[in-house]
């Protein structure tokens, strides 16, 4: 059977193909490119590039510079915690006049130097080693000791109406600076402490820093 013409407008792969007028080519190889040249100038140039100062490149290779050691950032400093400041205590009130016109008597017992006999400071009053001396009024404990010369063991408290009434001579304090006490309450017993010779209270009232005749003061 004879071979089929192959279509004229048809090109397959391995036909040769015919142009008219350039029959030099038929037969003709393909030429292979020429190849590039490397001037062996610009080779010795690659193999010569001078490295940086303190970097090791193998031998023949160009390597890029290595990235510097990062920096450590700083630690961040933690703010100081707010100092906090305790709040001071509140001073305790002052304490109210119980109501009564005049001061009660410390203790009971006969008076044996009044206000001029002592000089203007206050009174002495017998009375027996260990008897109990009581507040003449609600006030505030503003003394406890015994630095005053010749008052031996002293008490000293101070009233709302602006008198300060003094205890001294006694032998037991019971009360402490500072302390409220109340009108009748015990502040010690009566001693023989000081410049006395027996037994006594010395009893003072002061208006401020003035001495006065607590006599006219004392609830009869």
């Amino acid at each position: 059977m004879p071979t089929a013409c192959p279509r004229p407008d048809k090109i397959v792969v391995g036909q040769k193909v015919i142009i008219p007028g350039r029959s030099d080519l038929v037969n003709s190889a393909p030429q292979a490119p020429a190849p590039v040249q490397v001037a062996a100038a610009n080779v010795q140039t690659l193999a010569t590039v001078p490295t940086t100062p303190g970097l090791a490149p193998a031998a023949g290779t160009l390597q890029a510079p290595t990235a510097a050691a990062a920096t450590p950032a700083p630690a961040p400093v933690a703010a100081p915690a707010p100092t906090q400041v305790a709040a001071a205590p509140a001073p305790a009130a002052e304490p109210a006049m119980s109501g009564s016109e005049k001061f009660r008597w410390p203790v009971s017992g006969r008076v044996i130097t009044d206000f001029a006999a002592s000089r203007g400071t206050g009174i002495n009053i017998d009375v027996p080693a260990g008897s109990s001396v009581k507040a003449a009024e609600n006030g505030t404990v503003i003394y406890v000791g015994s630095g005053v010369e010749g008052y031996g063991n002293l008490i000293l408290v101070r009233h709302p109406n602006g008198y300060v009434s003094a205890y001294a001579h006694l032998d037991g304090m019971s009360v402490a600076k500072g302390a409220t006490v109340s009108r009748g309450d015990a502040l010690g017993t009566v001693g023989q402490t000081g410049s006395v010779s027996k037994p006594q209270l010395h009893f003072e009232l002061r208006k401020g820093a003035t001495p006065v005749d607590p006599v006219p003061l004392l609830a009869s």
